[in-house]
């Protein structure tokens, strides 16, 4: 995909390295991109080209695996919004971003401070029940949620918990999700329990 460095001493080694990619004067939206910093770890993100186009990445690689989209000509990044909401951990405002998987919430002082406030569903976990079972991401960007308290717990669901008891056996908390048929449902948890509520029902015609 492009020219590359690879040890001499092939095929005994296989080592190959990318070459940065040379911004040119003309192209002053790369030079913005090139003097972005990782999210995850406040090195300097590097314009890299893959087998699907060109992208951002971590300098740190291996170590960190992050990377992010480029920005068409013409294009900019959404801003930053402000939020009426201190950083628990270093006392700056909170802002509004937008990430790779979606809007997100993190603090005004990055690098220096790297908080990103979960999202909390207030349904706490009934594995430990010390921690609170909050919105995290997998490596593939779909949605699941753990306990706060991870890695000491290390509990996890992919449906969304609603903080409700069961009707019916007394559930601490019910699971939320949306069928073509029936429309948006919460159901108990427990296999052994059949309760099931219909929240919003599919409208006819839509």
């Amino acid at each position: 995909f492009g020219r590359f460095l690879a040890c001499e001493n092939y095929p005994e080694c296989k080592n190959t390295r990318e070459l940065e990619k040379e911004t040119s004067v003309e192209d002053p939206e790369g030079e913005s991109q090139k003097k972005e910093v990782c999210e995850k770890c406040g090195q300097p993100m590097v314009l890299k080209k893959g087998r699907y186009g060109e992208f951002l990445a971590c300098s740190g690689y291996p170590e960190c695996k992050n990377t992010k989209k480029t920005i068409a000509a013409g294009e900019t990044r959404p801003a930053e919004e402000p939020l009426d909401e201190d950083c628990p951990q270093c006392g700056s405002k909170l802002v509004q971003k937008q990430g790779r998987y979606g809007k997100f919430v993190a603090c005004s002082n990055y690098p220096e401070c790297k908080y990103i406030k979960q999202e909390t569903s207030g349904v706490t976990c009934p594995q430990c029940r010390e921690g609170e079972l909050v919105r995290r991401r997998s490596r593939r960007g779909r949605s699941f949620y753990g306990c706060s308290s991870y890695p000491e717990c290390k509990f996890l669901i992919w449906q969304k918990p609603v903080a409700a008891d069961c009707p019916s056996c007394g559930s601490s908390y019910l699971l939320e999700r949306t069928t073509k048929k029936e429309g948006l449902i919460h159901s108990c948890p427990d296999s052994e329990c059949d309760y099931k509520q219909v929240v919003e029902p599919v409208v006819a015609g839509s």
